[in-house]
């Protein structure tokens, strides 16, 4: 019952003012469809979004395609590019502090494999999620050893000339960054955490991810109803729990239809405020969609897929043709590595549809 009295406010919020977290952040000043009196931003979108508000653009570990992922200045890239939302993803050093990379380990984005002081600690894990990996490992590492270390770029293929330079943020300095800057459009900045692996975390002792994220939020005044945050996370009984604990909107992050299926069979389902799918779930073989989308706008709650790549197309077509039939569905936002195309694919469908 708490739950849908919460759900309800959200989705009031969603359909009385745009301003607020679960709206789609106006990302473009008006144009000569807003003058004409055609698609405008609020509740003119060409798809059948909630409301029919512009999707949101996600800059996917910031502008990940041309920066590595999860510096501030990947962050600042996807920022200058278009995006509303940053989407920072976080693990916790040896020493408790929240920081921003996608994975517990650290071989792939960092050059501490060039670090002759780090080279004992490489290990390998228990945890049966990375099989007999051997690697180092963000829990091994304080913040210290961290902000010794440099990001570099993962992708093959991807430019590497940042390489080396930009350091690993701390959550506190995403948020910093993020009350500091606006969109293009100068709205707010919208963050989009997601808490990596918070059961392996609490196996190891740590303090609850989910807290610890609100505690960070509220040092910045943004925990509060209203504030341009998501939190997200693939964990269901996490995001049941941390759905208890805060006003801001929650998000169910779902992997493949045995993960959908599985979370929709029990009999508390929803427990979240949006759902973050992969893109997979959502069209089929055939090309038509698998309902997901309308199931999820029929309980009133926003849909988020993950993550379009113009480097990696999909059957082949152009990122815009793949682009524009998930628009064309009614998603309510979306995840890019490459937030520029994004910004630029959702402009060209709100006035040339």
């Amino acid at each position: 019952m708490i739950h849908m009295m919460k759900h309800a406010r959200i989705l009031a919020a969603f359909a009385l003012a745009p301003v607020l977290a679960l709206s789609a952040c106006d990302t473009m000043a008006p144009g000569p469809a807003d003058a004409a009196g055609g698609a405008s931003a609020g509740g003119g979108w060409v798809y059948p979004s909630l409301g029919r508000e512009r999707p949101l653009v996600i800059g996917h570990r910031g502008a990940s395609g041309d920066v590595p992922e999860h510096t501030l200045e990947s962050y600042q890239r996807a920022l200058n590019d278009g995006a509303d939302c940053i989407e920072p993803d976080l693990v916790m050093t040896k020493d408790n502090v929240l920081v921003a990379r996608h994975d517990l380990y650290l071989s792939t984005t960092t050059n501490i494999a060039s670090k002759p002081e780090f080279a004992n600690r490489k290990r390998k894990t228990d945890d049966p999620d990375y099989g007999t990996r051997n690697d180092w490992w963000v829990e091994d590492f304080t913040l210290a050893e961290i902000k010794s270390l440099r990001a570099v770029q993962p992708f093959p293929g991807r430019p590497k000339v940042y390489d080396g330079l930009y350091q690993v943020p701390t959550f506190d300095e995403v948020l910093m960054l993020a009350k500091s800057r606006v969109t293009v459009a100068s709205n707010p900045v919208c963050v989009y955490p997601e808490a990596k692996a918070p059961a392996h975390h609490a196996k190891l002792g740590k303090p609850d991810m989910g807290d610890e994220i609100l505690a960070a939020l509220g040092r910045h005044g943004m925990a509060g109803k209203g504030s341009r945050v998501f939190i997200q996370a693939f964990e269901p009984d996490f995001i049941k729990a941390l759905n208890a604990k805060t006003e801001l909107p929650v998000v169910m992050l779902i992997g493949d239809k045995a993960a959908y299926d599985a979370i929709m069979a029990r009999p508390d389902a929803p427990f979240w405020d949006g759902l973050g799918p992969n893109t997979g779930l959502l069209i089929g073989p055939d090309g038509k969609s698998t309902g997901v989308v309308e199931a999820s706008h029929a309980k009133g709650i926003p849909v988020h897929p993950w993550t379009f790549r113009d480097d990696q197309p999909v059957n082949g077509e152009p990122i815009e043709t793949t682009l524009r039939k998930y628009l064309a569905l009614g998603i309510d936002g979306f995840f890019t590595d490459f937030p520029i195309t994004g910004y630029r694919v959702r402009n060209e469908a709100q006035f040339k549809p």
